[in-house]
């Protein structure tokens, strides 16, 4: 005779909690590369879309002030420590700040200031848009704001030209250049080949200007960000945008005439005149 009461439920045995463990470990196993990829891809999606918006910012500025292109160059002179033609001046790095912004906290890596202080802030005015998803540095416990850094021949300065150098204040100097040196948009003439915006590696950003050099040895300025799975992102002056995928480890960025990698952003930052 079953004196259980009839009523009674059955508990779970060790074996089959156990079991039901191991299962969930299992299917959390399978899961979590899953969500994981999922999250770096709309990291990715989503620092594509900032590069268009700002983009678009630069765009219209050039729109606005007949055809000039906004300059790449961060810095003023004498008194006043922007350049008021500046995309987006201050300091990304989580170095200690250029001595060139003097003692300006406000120019600092962690302070919107810096942004809103850009030529381009009048038709952005998001400072989300100036940092990638991807980008996780801080500096005091504070995140930092700019993430982006734009193409140093696009008005800024010209670096490695084999017969030249200019910047966007010495448009006399720029006859002597074998690469064309870009002040105003009649001169991109090609801006689908032309990138505008990159998203930089945190190892080397610092001003807002990403030097190539076109010499027949880079010089290592810069470096693209390594965020995105092996990848960076580009924006181009037509608008579109690009995920540029490593050839080879950044650690080979050692600016030899064979790196594919450097031959590559060489390929789409300028062009012969």
């Amino acid at each position: 005779m079953n004196s259980e009461p009839p009523n009674r439920l059955r508990a779970f045995t060790l074996i089959e909690l156990l079991v039901v463990i191991a299962i969930i470990a299992i299917l959390a196993a399978l899961l979590l590369p899953v969500l994981s990829r999922a999250k770096k891809k709309g990291q990715a999606i989503a620092c594509l879309n900032n590069l268009r918006q700002l983009n678009t910012g630069c765009k219209l500025y050039t729109d606005d002030n007949n055809g000039l292109l906004v300059s790449s160059w961060p810095l003023g002179s004498g008194s006043d420590p922007v350049n008021p033609y500046s995309w987006c001046p201050g300091w990304a790095s989580t170095a200690p700040q250029d001595l060139t912004y003097g003692p300006a906290p406000q120019f600092s890596c962690t302070n919107i200031y810096a942004l809103e202080q850009g030529a381009i802030w009048q038709y952005i005015k998001s400072t989300g848009v100036y940092h990638c998803p991807a980008d996780d540095r801080s500096s005091g416990g504070l995140p930092v704001v700019r993430s982006y850094s734009m193409n140093s021949w696009m008005n800024g300065r010209t670096f490695g030209d084999p017969t030249g150098n200019s910047n966007f204040t010495t448009p006399d100097q720029d006859a002597a250049l074998t690469y064309t040196f870009f002040h105003k948009e009649v001169q991109v003439s090609r801006p689908a080949q032309l990138w505008w915006l990159i998203d930089e590696d945190g190892s080397s950003i610092n001003d807002s200007m990403f030097a190539v050099d076109m010499g027949t040895v880079n010089g290592i300025y810069d470096l693209p960000s390594t965020r995105h799975g092996g990848a960076y992102e580009l924006c181009y002056a037509d608008g579109h945008e690009e995920q540029i995928r490593w050839l080879a480890s950044p650690s080979s960025w050692d600016g030899t005439p064979a790196d594919p990698d450097w031959e590559k952003l060489k390929s789409v930052t300028t062009f012969p005149k």
